[in-house]
């Protein structure tokens, strides 16, 4: 017993030590409570004016007035996503810097790249998923295809003689285009360019013969008869256009969706974490914003942090299959 007196500190000492300790926790518990207390800035990892920057822009401004601070997009493109991604994953863990996430983000490039900045699912918390949205199969207006039917025998009958293009390797376009030539049975040739506009272009003028694009990126296209839409990535018929069928229709279980939602450091505050999920929820229910959203060939997702992580996980595990089958591979 003496002996522990003997390094016990003195009760002014301990007095002293608990203010300070108090000092320092009361900010911490404040930030937490009072969240955001200051402009937060939300890091797109792609260029602007693409369709993962439009929608953050769209949701950024309904957020912030949910939120009552400054919603700032950042937009950090390189390396495939992987410069933005890695910068939010290093950043303060309080809640005022978050990702836009999507599908190539978190669900494609684990399984493309070696090394990767962040780990979709231990570096960030989901808050939620935003909004889905399929891909249109379209093909030269001059080849003579109407159906998913017609394509396969053209396919099949001209062995490598059909070319598709997409934004890049590893793109969910060249997958989706992967993913057909699996199910189908079919020797079509991935055609990689720099943009989604020259592959339009392109396919427009007949240098290719078909092609994944996104839904709201078709429509105008559709307008001049340069292309023909044949199917829709989605399980089921949009009603953008009902009339159009779906892959799946013909091959049962294919689905391609491109999706992007918010996700942040993990280790913000449980209360920033909850406060981010029910802005975010509220937001996508403003008709408002689900009529823009449908306008980009999208629909508005409503989805707990529990949902977004388990959807990451699903497509994760169906783009690693794919990406394995087709050996693709991202220096």
């Amino acid at each position: 017993m003496n002996a522990l007196k003997k390094y016990a500190l003195p009760r002014h000492v301990h007095f002293t030590m608990t203010l300070v300790l108090a000092a320092l926790i009361a900010p911490m518990c404040s930030n937490a409570a009072d969240y955001p207390v200051k402009p937060i800035t939300l890091i797109v990892p792609f260029a602007a004016g693409g369709p993962t920057d439009t929608t953050a822009r769209l949701f950024a401004k309904e957020i912030s007035t949910e939120l009552g601070q400054p919603v700032i997009v950042d937009n950090r493109p390189g390396a495939g996503g992987m410069t933005g991604g890695g910068a939010a994953a290093r950043a303060t863990r309080d809640g005022h810097t978050l990702l836009w996430g999507g599908t190539s983000t978190l669900a494609v490039a684990p399984s493309l790249f070696a090394k990767l900045p962040y780990d979709p699912l231990k570096s960030f918390q989901p808050v939620s998923r935003a909004v889905r949205g399929p891909l249109v199969l379209v093909v030269n207006a001059k080849l003579p295809v109407n159906t998913m039917a017609d394509l396969v025998k053209v396919a099949r009958e001209n062995p490598g003689k059909l070319n598709y293009g997409s934004a890049g390797v590893g793109s969910i376009i060249h997958l989706t285009g992967e993913m057909l030539r699996f199910k189908a049975g079919i020797d079509i040739v991935h055609v990689p360019y720099k943009g989604n506009g020259q592959v339009m272009t392109d396919l427009s003028g007949g240098t290719l013969q078909l092609a994944f694009v996104a839904l709201g990126h078709m429509l105008p296209h559709m307008l001049d008869g340069a292309i023909r839409p044949i199917a829709i990535t989605s399980v089921e018929r949009n009603p953008l256009v009902p009339d159009l069928p779906t892959v799946a229709e013909a091959f049962p279980g294919f689905e391609s969706m491109e999706w992007f939602g918010l996700v942040a450091p993990t280790g913000i505050p449980p209360e920033a974490l909850n406060k981010l999920n029910l802005a975010f929820r509220h937001a996508s229910k403003r008709p408002e914003l689900r009529q823009s959203i449908a306008k980009l060939g999208y629909l508005a997702v409503d989805e707990s942090p529990e949902e977004f992580s388990q959807a990451i996980r699903t497509e994760g595990a169906k783009w690693r299959e794919v990406v394995t089958q087709a050996k693709v591979h991202v220096e």
